[in-house]
């Protein structure tokens, strides 16, 4: 009996052991946070707030000059009853966070514009790295009004990379990459009153 209630107190041990484990890899994962989907005349704007996106050895790599990326991946469908669902749009922005040594200034560039927003602290840039303010997702003349629409969107901040010929082989390497999970939100283009 004595070797039952060891083996029982054991197990409930591991599993509280690894249950609090996992809630800690949760909380510790990066998210995106004050999600708004809206419209102005011509597009559909996003507006999004990605946490938790820099972990500390991105910050130091950052520091000794090395450019890391975002790339935020955006897909808009139109949800339809009997059928799959039709994509309407998918998109891809990208930015970059640079630290130059010399100068001690930090550059942020968004798909690959040819002028930079420079800061000098590092809290600023990457504050500008997290906020994704009136990105155009899609014009709004490729929605119809009073539809249902979705988006989907995730950030993946840092990729892990392997060698060609070993990607192919250890296609689950994918699992390492630094991502946020995906996010989805539903909304319906009005008509403009």
């Amino acid at each position: 009996m004595s070797k039952r209630k060891k083996m029982f107190g054991a197990i409930i041990l591991f599993l509280v052991v690894f249950a609090s484990l996992s809630c800690k890899a949760k909380i510790d994962e990066p998210k995106i946070m004050d999600l708004i989907i809206t419209n102005n005349e011509q597009n559909v704007l996003l507006y999004a707030r990605l946490v938790k996106g820099f972990k500390a050895d991105m910050q130091s790599a950052i520091m000794a000059g090395v450019p890391k990326e975002f790339v935020l991946h955006v897909k808009v469908y139109e949800e339809r009853a009997r059928m799959w669902d039709k994509k309407i749009k998918s998109r891809k922005i990208k930015r970059t966070i640079q630290y130059d040594n010399l100068k001690e200034i930090f550059s942020v560039t968004t798909n690959g514009n040819t002028e930079p927003v420079v800061f000098s602290d590092l809290r600023e840039a990457q504050k500008a790295m997290e906020d994704f303010d009136g990105i155009i997702i899609t014009p709004i003349t490729a929605l119809e009004t009073n539809k249902n629409y979705y988006l989907k969107m995730k950030i993946v901040m840092e990729k892990f990379k392997m060698p060609l010929t070993l990607e192919r082989m250890l296609f689950f390497v994918s699992y390492l990459d630094y991502t946020t999970e995906w996010y989805k939100q539903k909304f319906i283009l009005k008509q403009a009153s």
